[in-house]
Order: structure tokens, then sequence, then C-alpha cells
């Protein structure tokens, strides 16, 4: 009768494997640890080489109370002549031609 060669891990492979994995582990936690803990925001800096930009102001959308701020705005809009001598009609034809 033949001898079956063992089949298996080796209890050195299983050592090895078992290190591997506490070692990715190990490194895991710790990116997951510093990622928690550590300030959001560059803001929080108080360097002087840290760039703040400043606040941007937006203007207020105009509010719309009445049918009469609608009429005013289909007027000034029909007051726009867009015609075929105009670069930015010309512009938008050619670039809409592709859809």
């Amino acid at each position: 009768m033949k001898k079956q060669p063992p089949s298996g891990f080796a209890v050195v492979e299983l050592v090895v494997a078992v290190v591997i994995l506490a070692a990715i582990a190990g490194a895991g936690y710790y990116v997951w640890h510093s990622h928690t803990t550590r300030p959001t925001t560059a803001a929080t800096s108080s360097s002087p080489s840290s760039y703040q930009s400043p606040p941007a102001t937006t203007p207020a959308a105009p509010q719309v109370k009445n049918a009469a701020d609608l009429n005013s705005a289909m007027a000034a809009l029909n007051q726009t002549s867009v015609n075929s001598n105009n670069i930015d009609s010309n512009q938008l034809g050619t670039e809409a031609g592709g859809f």
C-alpha cells in the first residue's frame, strides 16, 4: 500500500497566515482610528501658511410677489434682440446642432 502525502496546512503555514492577517487588521485599525480623530477642516489650523478663501457673497434672488413682476421680466426678455448676426446665437446654434 502506498503512503499518501499529507494534505492541508502545516502549523507553520497557519501561523504565518495568522500573523499576516493580524498585521493587516492592525494597520486598518490604525488608519481608521487616525482618520476619525483628526480635525476635518483646515480652518482649525492656526499656521500662517494655510490659505483661507474669502467668504462667498452671492446676491439674493429676486422675489416674485405678484403677476406684475413676471410681466416685467417677460417684457425685458421680449426686448432682447437675438438675430443671426449675434455671435452668441451663432455659437448656440452650432453647439445645439450636435444634439
